[in-house]
Parts: C-alpha cells; structure tokens; sequence
C-alpha cells in the first residue's frame, strides 16, 4: 500500500509528522458476505463497510455499496477536538480490486494549528478463486507469478502502457481546482472539513498546493477554525454561508445551509443530499495558464435558485432593448414626417423609407438554419456508471476517476 501524505500549518507543538507506508505487500484472502466484501490479510481483517484507517474516535457516517463499487465515509465527532474525516473507496473487476483511501486531519494544539491529509492506494490482483485448484507452473507457466514481481500483487495500480505515474512524479502548473461538496447541510456547532483538489493539465495532483478559504460575507455565523475546516456557531440562526475557495486567482464557491435538528432531517428526507448532508455535486473552476487574471468559473451541480435568477436577468434585459428599439422607431418616423413634409416621396406613402432598427432584420442577408454542433463526448464513472460533462474528471459520488464513454 503506498501512502502519500501532505502537510499544512505543522509547528512543534503537532508532535512527528505522520509517516508509514501503510501495509507491505503479500497474499489477502477476500470473501463475499451479502453485498460486501470481507478482506483478510495478515493479522487484520476488514470489511468495504467500514474505513481502512483506524484513527481513535472515528465512526462511520456514510456508506454506499453495489456489486462493483463501495463507498465509506468515517468522521470523528464534532466536539471531538481533533477532527478527522477518511473517505474509502474500493472499486472491482473480474480480477482485480482497487482500494482508494484519502483522509483529512485537523486539530489546533497550544495554539498552533495542525493540517495534514494523506492519499492511501493498492490493487488486490486475482491469483485463485476459491474452490479452484491452483495454477500449475508446469502446465501453465505464464499463470506463475515470478519471486521478483511478487511486490506487484498488491502495490499501485499501473496499467500496461500507462505514463501517467511517470509524468504525475514532476506534475506541471495548476490548472483546475476542485472542491466537494459544492452545497453542504450542517446544524449549529457543528464542523465540516471541505475537500479541495488542484490539479495540472493532466489530472495530477498537486501536493504541495492549497486553496485560500474565506467567507463571502465577513459577518456570517461561522468561521474557518483551519484551511478548509468550517464550524458553525452554537446560537447559528437558520441561513446560507457562502465560501470560496481560491487558487491563483481563480475561485469556486461553494455554500452552506444551516438548519435546526428538525428541519435538518426533513431536507435529507426530502432528497438533493446523501445521509452525511452533502451534495453530490462538485464546484470546479479552469485556472487558465496565460491568462491568471481571468475569472472564469465552472461550477458543477450550480444551485436551481441561481440558474433562474440568471434567467430572469436576461429576460428583463431583452425587454428592455425591445422597449429601447421601438422608441428608436417612433422618433424616426416623427423626424421623417417633420423634414419631409413638402417632397412627393414623403407623401407617397409606399415608396417612404422606414428608418432603421436594431431590432429589425430587414435588408439583412438571411444565414439560413446553423448545423448543430456536435455532442461532446460524455465521461462515465467505472463504479457507480454515473455520467458527468467531458471536462470533469473525478466522480462526484465516490471520488473515482472518470474514463470516456464509449
């Protein structure tokens, strides 16, 4: 299992920064129960229904399972004062089970804030099914596995032909960042540590970048006790806190709803919300190269009150060159009728030239119906088959990365 970790605001009062790889590499057994699988290595036994981390004071707030992919979701207590919350994600084939961990920790010590995360991963690879005889070295000699490849039975997944490990290890400038979830449900006093992601043209990560947080109005009834971990206040009326997330220059925004105990259950019965009170949504933004003064923003999963909103601007706006038009019209044709009073043409009536309108289209050469353009391929998530725009690049319900649709 290797296991990368990332660094924050770590002064000496933190203690040793943690370290390890995780698990060595070796032999798992990996049984079916119902809908769940249940792994088995040396000295530990775990299941795709709980988190891989064991760190003291987690319990299990999420979970989603199927028959190719689970999800988990594990949070220590909000008035635990170390926070922490892991995400597990394990996906499956035919023959191969990919394991996918990330993990969020923060906690203030002396004064001095401590943020660190971590990204754990390995590839389980088939080499019996149960009830099978095992596969002769005689008969069979590519269905041996070699002493010196035996590391690669459960180390980082590489697919043949793949680069993308080569080229991750010197990862080039920003160039989106992205947040999840992009709309959250809390209750007062509660804490929530958002997910952020920068990532270069190619989708690597990068590591030793973050997003500066802040909120969008200063008097909200929150505040960000560390980067990216907001809590709410104990006397939080019900309202909206809107937050951004910013990277040279660029920002998402994201928002969160505060809600008292009884309509906190009612908006997750109610849908638009998994049973962690987050959306499924993530707010993503371009962070253009050339041009970093740009604030162009891409949010995915953009609130239906804001997209009316939208709608309603342009509408009252159209309205309004109409209006502008037509009083452009009826001065034109005073002024025709003042000026040229004593010319026959003026009293021809047929003949009398309409002054011209922006909102008229007479004389204008017609360019005839445009050919649709055509639909961009979409990309589809490998374990859970949900579709997302062609620029999205990691699911937004189990945090996989997405592969075109064929």
């Amino acid at each position: 299992m290797t296991s990368r970790w990332n660094f924050g605001d770590w002064g000496a009062a933190c203690g040793p920064r943690p370290t390890g790889p995780g698990a060595a590499a070796g032999t798992v057994v990996i049984a079916q129960q119902g809908g769940e699988l249940a792994i088995g290595e040396s000295g530990r036994t775990y299941s795709t229904t709980e988190c891989w981390e064991q760190y003291p004071g987690l319990s299990r707030v999420g979970h989603v399972g199927g028959t190719r992919g689970w999800r988990t979701v594990c949070r220590t207590q909000p008035t635990d004062p170390r926070q922490a919350s892991i995400i597990t994600t394990i996906s499956a084939t035919d023959t191969a089970i990919s394991f996918d961990e990330t993990g969020q920790y923060q906690f203030v010590i002396e004064g001095q804030n401590c943020t660190a995360s971590v990204r754990r991963s390995r590839t389980f690879r088939l080499l019996q099914r149960v009830g099978e005889a095992p596969p002769s070295p005689v008969s069979s000699p590519s269905a041996a596995v070699p002493e010196a490849e035996a590391p690669q039975v459960a180390g980082p997944s590489r697919p043949p032909g793949s680069n993308k490990s080569l080229r991750c290890e010197q990862p080039g400038p920003p160039a989106r960042l992205e947040v999840r979830p992009s709309r959250k449900l809390m209750r007062p006093g509660e804490r929530f540590a958002f997910r952020s992601l920068v990532l270069d043209a190619h989708g690597c990560t990068l590591r030793k970048v973050f997003p500066a947080w802040r909120l969008v109005e200063p008097n909200s009834p929150a505040r960000f006790v560390s980067p990216g971990l907001l809590a709410i206040n104990d006397d939080a009326p019900e309202t909206e806190v809107a937050l951004t997330a910013s990277v040279r220059g660029q920002s998402v925004r994201v928002v969160v709803e505060i809600a008292s105990k009884e309509r906190y259950e009612a908006l997750l019965r109610r849908g638009g919300f998994d049973e962690s009170g987050e959306s499924q949504q993530t707010a993503a933004a371009a962070i253009a190269s050339g041009s970093l003064g740009a604030r162009t923003t891409v949010t995915q999963g953009e609130p239906p009150a804001r997209r009316y909103l939208l709608a309603a601007v342009i509408g009252a706006a159209a309205v309004a060159l109409a209006g502008l038009g037509l009083v452009i019209v009826r001065r034109g044709r005073q002024r025709g009728q003042v000026t040229g009073s004593t010319s026959p043409a003026a009293v021809a009536g047929p003949e009398m030239t309409v002054p011209y309108s922006p909102m008229s289209t007479v004389g204008l050469p017609c360019a005839g119906p445009s050919a649709p353009a055509p639909p961009r391929p979409q990309k589809i998530c490998p374990v859970c088959g949900e579709r997302f725009d062609p620029d999205a690049q990691f699911c937004g319900v189990d945090g996989a990365t997405l592969v075109p649709e064929n």
